[in-house]
């Protein structure tokens, strides 16, 4: 579909497995870097994309607009992006892929950059009292110190052709109703102006843009105009199933054991679908359980494996085993408990 012999198509089959450990110093966006900072070490989860998620990866790409992504917690969202930004540098990636995380206080010039107005003036203040020179604001250079840029405007910076950088911007909807449209002009033209330092900022080539919604807020008409919109369903059996198992290799590598065998990752999962259909089927229910408990749970249930006290009948039969890794309010919690007091098996 693109010609540009530089372009790599996401086709999301980097994660398949675990990564292996990587090794990062965050980079500092803000005078001297500073040095002895200690290296951070991840490993990355598997992460399956459907076939239509991937799609609209590509249309987002084409058309260099922010992919909105809405869906049920727990269904992938949050980490498409950095799937995306694995696939495409590798162990490399953190150098090209920056988070937002949204607050109810963000303010949208936050994301593009601070400026340290009372740490200048404390300065000036201090070089006069010592009647040095130059003072701050006659040192062209000196004032960068104060300015330091935010994730969207790291991946601004940092986006090149042929090597976009990659930012996800985090539950948007967090933030006052004004702040979607307080990023339509830098969304739009990938560019924005530091009016303390008189710079602008302007990427070279657009970053992929993730954005996440939970629907806590309406988004403004104007804003939904500018994204590329994707649903991305909660997984079937099938996919819970091959999310389980990659991740049940991952905690035989972590601890150095053997994997749990498949009959009881099935059984795992198998409840846990039970569990999620039937709490999903009643509007009394407060939260549904999300592929994070089920990882939880599955964790839960190794250790158990370990110590050769688990088995399938204890799984899926009777009482619902460790209920507070998967049910997060008190009347969920109350109903699977009443429902094992009356002889149900708690799903």
């Amino acid at each position: 579909m693109i010609k540009d012999e530089t372009y790599k198509r996401y086709e999301g089959d980097t994660l398949k497995q675990p990564s292996p450990v990587i090794s990062y110093r965050p980079k500092v966006y803000k005078g001297k870097v500073r040095k002895g900072q200690k290296a951070i070490r991840e490993t990355i989860a598997p992460y399956f994309p459907s076939e239509e998620l991937k799609q609209a990866v590509e249309y987002a790409r084409l058309l260099n607009r922010p992919l909105l992504l809405r869906g049920e917690p727990g269904c992938g969202k949050t980490r498409l992006a950095q799937a995306v930004a694995y696939e495409l540098y590798g162990a490399n990636y953190r150098e090209r892929y920056f988070e937002w995380h949204i607050k109810s206080t963000t303010k949208a010039r936050e994301g593009l950059y601070t400026f340290d107005h009372l740490a200048r003036l404390r300065d000036v203040e201090r070089m006069r009292r010592q009647d040095a020179a130059p003072p701050p604001e006659e040192d062209a250079d000196a004032v960068l110190n104060y300015r330091t840029f935010g994730p969207l405007g790291k991946a601004f910076i940092t986006s090149k052709k042929g090597a976009p950088s990659v930012l996800l911007i985090d539950e948007i909807d967090k933030a006052d109703l004004d702040f979607p449209n307080d990023l339509l002009l830098e969304l739009d033209q990938k560019r924005f102006y530091i009016e303390e330092t008189n710079e602008e900022v302007i990427a070279e080539r657009a970053p992929i843009i993730f954005i996440t919604s939970n629907d806590e807020k309406e988004l403004p008409d104007a804003f939904l105009r500018r994204c590329v919109f994707h649903y991305i369903n909660f997984p079937d059996p099938g996919l819970l199933l091959r999310i389980a198992k990659s991740n049940a290799e991952r905690l035989a590598e972590e601890y150095e054991k053997e994997v749990m065998p498949d009959k009881l990752i099935k059984s795992i999962v198998d409840r846990f679908d039970a569990l999620y259909k039937e709490m999903n089927g009643r509007q009394e229910t407060d939260k549904t359980p999300s592929t994070s408990e089920l990882i939880d749970w599955l964790r839960i249930h190794y250790f158990n494996y370990l110590k050769g006290e688990l088995t399938e009948e204890k799984i899926l039969k009777g009482k619902l085993l460790h209920p507070e890794v998967l049910l997060k309010s008190l009347d969920d919690y109350k109903s699977q408990m009443h429902k094992k007091e009356n002889g149900g098996n708690g799903a």
